[in-house]
């Protein structure tokens, strides 16, 4: 009778994992090229630059690697994040780890990519609080962010 018992067990954990390899496949190496928007290294180094950047928020005192700390996984370990004057956020913030191969950004899916997502943390009230205006201005009146984008972008 045992031995019934672990065939069944057996046999449902191999129908299991078949099914779940039927619906996950690895991490590519690499994520695709974007067609109007090739990878530099000029642009990689502006974007460690930006995510580190606490002058984006209004008290100049969080940046993306706030809530999403490199060193702990792309996360913050907290049940809900904070954000400008000590807010908490309605939820916490997911990894960023390998977040380019997600088929929609933030938990609620509401950004398609990582370009429609990278302004919404920056703007919102509760999180960087700062107008896109505003954080153009920022970064035009930083000399060294000034050189980044002309070397990321030189048209």
């Amino acid at each position: 009778m045992g031995g019934c018992l672990l065939l069944s067990t057996t046999i449902g954990r191999a129908d299991l994992l078949n099914e779940a390899q039927s619906l996950f496949a690895p991490i590519p190496r690499y994520p695709q090229a974007l067609e109007h928007n090739p990878t530099t290294t000029e642009k990689v180094e502006l974007g460690k630059m930006l995510y580190f950047e606490t002058r984006l928020s209004r008290a100049h005192n969080i940046s993306c690697n706030t809530c999403h700390q490199i060193g702990r996984a792309g996360a913050d370990g907290r049940s809900t994040s904070l954000g400008q004057d000590w807010q908490h956020g309605g939820r916490n913030a997911p990894t960023v780890l390998n977040s380019v191969f997600n088929a929609a950004q933030f938990w609620a899916g509401r950004a398609a990519d990582l370009k429609e997502q990278a302004g919404g943390p920056i703007a919102n009230p509760v999180e960087m609080g700062i107008t896109p205006d505003e954080a153009v201005v920022q970064l035009k009146g930083i000399p060294s962010y000034v050189d980044a984008f002309d070397k990321a972008f030189p048209a």
